[in-house]
């Protein structure tokens, strides 16, 4: 009953969508003729049931370059910076750090942590504003895709006008000497769309962090291209990019 369920939404949100209402009758056509010949042809004892997913027939694979990207981005810089003993992540998308947990133990802080269960990863529950660690205590931090939404109460937390520089600085005090932080944000023309997320001037995350070290700066582009070891004054005038930076504090 819940595939159905899940199946049904999917096909109910793609249908609203007005580049797909043309193709709506081409979709239940098409597959009205598949089921009717894969019926003449089968022969197994499996029960067959009517369940079309419409719209997927000749669409590209598609993923979402700013997650998928740093995804990548990050776990490949966790692992070469030689592993160490347990990684800090501060509310992550929960696939990144559930992948992360098969290289080695993750503590992950969520404002409201979900019920995911994997003995590698154990789950915290925390404010950003007030993050649960000793000063220049975690080694390996990463918070990826999360500093523009605080503040601004879309995910139930207070809303603070300067909430997110205040994340930021947090993510600054907990970092241990010679600690990596690996951060992403949105970058490009300085913007605040209340409710939904800051997007930052990349020169600005720097000099909020004067007390860590820019090692190294990549990007995702306003087309979705992955920019390795990129210039900051590049993403000046794009409108939703995302900025992957990689601090360490120095000794």
């Amino acid at each position: 009953m819940k595939l159905y369920y899940l199946v049904i939404l999917k096909n109910l949100k793609e249908i609203i969508d007005p580049r797909n209402s043309i193709k709506f009758f081409f979709e239940i056509t098409k597959y009205a003729k598949n089921l009717k010949h894969f019926k003449k042809k089968y022969s197994g004892n499996y029960p067959l049931r009517v369940l079309p997913v419409l719209f997927e027939r000749n669409s590209p694979l598609k993923f979402d370059p700013h997650y998928v990207y740093q995804a990548y981005w990050a776990t490949n810089k966790i692992i070469k910076n030689r592993i160490p003993r347990y990684h800090t992540d501060i509310s992550s998308s929960i696939s990144f750090v559930s992948q992360l947990g098969g290289f080695l133990p993750v503590v992950q802080l969520e404002f409201s942590p979900p019920d995911i269960k994997i003995s590698s990863l154990k789950k915290i529950a925390g404010d950003l504003l007030n993050l649960p660690f000793s000063d220049k205590s975690i080694c390996s931090l990463s918070c990826l895709h999360v500093i523009e939404h605080v503040g601004l109460g879309r995910y139930g937390d207070p809303l603070n006008s300067n909430g997110c520089f205040q994340a930021l600085l947090e993510l600054e005090r907990i970092l241990a000497p010679e600690g990596n932080l690996y951060l992403s944000i949105p970058i490009g023309k300085k913007a605040l769309f209340f409710d939904a997320n800051y997007v930052f001037e990349a020169s600005d995350i720097v000099c909020t962090l004067a007390n860590l070290k820019l090692v190294d700066f990549s990007y995702i582009d306003d087309h979705g291209n992955f920019i390795e070891h990129g210039n900051l004054c590049n993403t000046m005038k794009m409108k939703y990019s995302l900025g992957l930076f990689h601090f360490k504090r120095t000794s």
